[in-house]
C-alpha cells in the first residue's frame, strides 16, 4: 500500500510513526511592514517640511514689535503646527492600521496554510478566518497601533517645542539651535516609525498564527531563533529548537520573568513552527 502513496503522503506516514511532526517555519511578511513604514514616512515628511518652513519664517522675522517678536511668532507657529499634525496623523491612524492588519492577515494565513500542508503530508487543514480569541486580540492591537501612530507627532512636537523655547532664551542661538534639533529629530522620528512598522507586524503575525494554530487543534510549537541581530538575546538563542505548549509558554525575558511567544518582545525576530506530538 505504501508504494501507491504519493511521496508527500509517504513522508507523512513515516513522520507519524516518529510520533512528532513539524510544519515549516512561519515567516514574518516583509511587504506589509514596508508599505506601512512608507505611509508613515510620507506623513513625517509633510510634518518636517512644515515645521522647517514655519519656524524658519518665525525665527528669522525682521524688526521686532510688541505683537510680532520672533518669540511670539514662533509660539504661534508651534500652536498651529501641533494642532494640524495631530489631526493629520489621527485621521490616518485607523486606515493605516486596518491596511496593515489586512495585509498581514492575508500573508500569515497563506504562510500558515503552507506550513500545515507540510505538517499533514498534503492534506488541507481549514483554519478559521477569525477565531473568537483572535478577534479580541485584534481589537486590542488596533487600539494600541492607533495610539502609537498618534504618538509620533506628539513626541516630535514636544522635542521641537523645547528646542524653540531654549533658542529664544538669553544665551540661545535662535534659528541655528532649532535647525540642528530638527535635523536630529528627523532621523529619530523616521527610525521610530520604522521600528513601529516592524514591531507591530511581528506581534500581529504571531497573534494571528498562534490563535489559528490552536483553533485547528495544534497545541505545541517549536521556537525558531532568527539567527540575526548584532546582539541576540542569549535566552532566545537557548530557546531555539525547543518545543513548548501554548498552555505553558516559556520565559522570554529573564529580567521581568515575562512569558510569551516569539516576536512578542521589541526587536525579537524569532518565529515558530507548528508541532503535533502523537506520543501524548
Amino acid at each position: 500500500m505504501l508504494a501507491k502513496l504519493t511521496r508527500k503522503r509517504q513522508r507523512w506516514v513515516a513522520q507519524r510513526q516518529r510520533a512528532t511532526v513539524k510544519g515549516s517555519k512561519l515567516a514574518y511578511p516583509a511587504a506589509p511592514a514596508a508599505r506601512y513604514d512608507a505611509a508613515l514616512q510620507r506623513l513625517i515628511g509633510q510634518m518636517l517640511k512644515a515645521y522647517r518652513a514655519e519656524l524658519k519664517s518665525a525665527l528669522a522675522a525682521g524688526p521686532v514689535t510688541q505683537d510680532a517678536s520672533p518669540a511670539t511668532l514662533a509660539k504661534r507657529a508651534l500652536t498651529g503646527l501641533k494642532s494640524r499634525f495631530q489631526r493629520l496623523f489621527s485621521s490616518n491612524a485607523r486606515t493605516l492600521t486596518d491596511n496593515l492588519f489586512g495585509q498581514i492577515d492575508k500573508a500569515s494565513t497563506s504562510s500558515l496554510n503552507t506550513s500545515l500542508r507540510d505538517l499533514s503530508g498534503g492534506i488541507t487543514l481549514t483554519t478559521p478566518k477569525m477565531p473568537g480569541a483572535l478577534y479580541d486580540q485584534m481589537q486590542a492591537a488596533t487600539a494600541s497601533n492607533v495610539a502609537l501612530i498618534k504618538s509620533i507627532p506628539a513626541e516630535f512636537h514636544a522635542r521641537i517645542e523645547s528646542a524653540v523655547l531654549r533658542s529664544i532664551q538669553p544665551g540661545g542661538n535662535g534659528l541655528q539651535d532649532v535647525v540642528e534639533t530638527l535635523s536630529q529629530q528627523e532621523g529619530i522620528t523616521q527610525r521610530r516609525a520604522r521600528f513601529i512598522a516592524e514591531d507591530q507586524t511581528r506581534k500581529v503575525t504571531t497573534a494571528m498564527n498562534s490563535a489559528r494554530m490552536q483553533s485547528t487543534g495544534i497545541r505545541e510549537f517549536e521556537w525558531i531563533h532568527s539567527g540575526g541581530g548584532a546582539e541576540p538575546r542569549k535566552l532566545h538563542v537557548e530557546l531555539h529548537g525547543q518545543v513548548f505548549s501554548f498552555d505553558d509558554l516559556p520565559v522570554i525575558d529573564e529580567r521581568t520573568g515575562e512569558r510569551g511567544l516569539p516576536g512578542q518582545l521589541p526587536n525579537c525576530r524569532c518565529t515558530l513552527r507548528p508541532v503535533i506530538n502523537f506520543g501524548e
